[in-house]
C-alpha cells in the first residue's frame, strides 16, 4: 500500500473538519488587518479625543513594501499559534481517540502514515501562506502604491520554512504525547525559545535561526537590497532552519515507531 491513499485521506480530512478553509481564511486575516490598519491609522487619530485644540498630526505614509513586511512582522506570532492549534491533535488525538490504533491493524505502516500526516499539514500551510500574502500583496499595492511582485513572492518563499518547521515540531510533539494539549503545549515552548532566544545568544545563532531567517524575508520584501544580496543574507537561516525541520521530522517519525500504541 502506498503513501497516496493515506494522503487522500488526509485532505478529506482536511476537508470534512474544514481546516482546508479555515486556514487560508485565518492567514488572509491576520495579514490584511495590518494594510487597512495603517491607512486609516491618520484618521483614527484626528478623531481622537483628548488632543488639545489645534493639534496637528503628521504620519510620514509608509512604503508599500515597508507595509507588507510589517504584515509578515505582526503576523509570525499569532501564526505560529494558529499553526500550532491545528495540528497539534494530528497524531496525539487519533492516540487518543483509538483511530491510530485501528489504522495500524491494516497494512499502513506507521512511516506512510506519518509521512501522510507531515504532506498534507506541510501542503496546507504553504497553499495558506501563498493565498494569504498574495491576497494582502495586492490590497497594499491598491493602498500605499506599487509592489515588486519578484521580491514579494521570494521574500515569502524564504519564510515559508519558518512556518514549516513550526508544523514540524508540532507533529514530532504531538508522535510522542497521547493527548494534544500536551503536544501543543511542548510545541507552542519549544517554538518561543527558538525563534526568540538566539538573537540573545550572539550573531552567528542569531543569523542561523528561525529569527534571522524572518528577517531576510523581510530584507527581501522591503526591497532595501537587490535579490541576489538578499537571497546572500539568506543563507544561513535557510540552512539553519532545514536543517531542524530535518531533524525533528525524523525525531517524530522515530517518536511513533517507539511509541506503544
Amino acid at each position: 500500500m502506498t503513501s497516496y491513499p493515506m494522503i487522500r485521506k488526509e485532505f478529506h480530512e482536511l476537508m470534512k473538519t474544514y481546516k482546508i478553509l479555515i486556514v487560508p481564511i485565518v492567514f488572509i486575516a491576520l495579514m490584511i488587518t495590518q494594510p487597512i490598519t495603517m491607512k486609516m491609522l491618520p484618521e483614527i487619530l484626528a478623531n481622537s479625543t483628548g488632543l488639545p485644540k489645534g493639534t496637528v498630526i503628521n504620519i510620514p505614509t509608509p512604503s508599500a513594501p515597508e507595509v507588507l513586511s510589517t504584515a509578515i512582522s505582526k503576523f509570525s506570532s499569532l501564526g505560529t499559534f494558529v499553526l500550532i492549534l491545528v495540528a497539534m491533535g494530528t497524531i496525539a488525538g487519533e492516540k487518543a481517540s483509538g483511530v491510530a490504533s485501528m489504522v495500524f491493524v491494516k497494512p499502513v505502516s506507521r512511516a506512510k502514515y506519518y509521512l501522510a500526516k507531515a504532506v498534507t499539514y506541510y501542503a496546507l500551510t504553504i497553499g495558506s501562506m501563498l493565498i494569504g500574502i498574495g491576497i494582502t500583496a495586492y490590497y497594499t499595492q491598491l493602498l500605499f502604491g506599487q509592489l515588486d511582485w519578484a521580491h514579494v513572492w521570494l521574500g515569502t518563499l524564504l519564510y515559508i520554512p519558518n512556518l514549516l518547521l513550526v508544523v514540524t515540531t508540532t507533529i514530532c510533539a504531538s508522535s510522542f504525547f497521547n493527548n494534544a494539549v500536551g503536544a501543543g503545549g511542548a510545541s507552542l515552548l519549544f517554538n518561543i525559545v527558538i525563534f526568540t532566544v538566539p538573537q540573545f545568544l550572539g550573531k552567528f545563532l542569531d543569523m542561523v535561526s528561525p529569527g534571522g531567517l524572518t528577517n531576510a524575508a523581510i530584507m527581501m520584501i522591503q526591497e532595501n537590497s537587490t535579490i541576489a544580496e538578499a537571497a546572500i543574507a539568506a543563507v544561513p537561516g535557510l540552512a539553519g532552519v532545514l536543517t531542524l525541520n530535518f531533524v525533528f521530522f525524523f525525531m517524530g517519525w522515530y517518536l511513533l515507531e517507539r511509541s506503544e500504541i
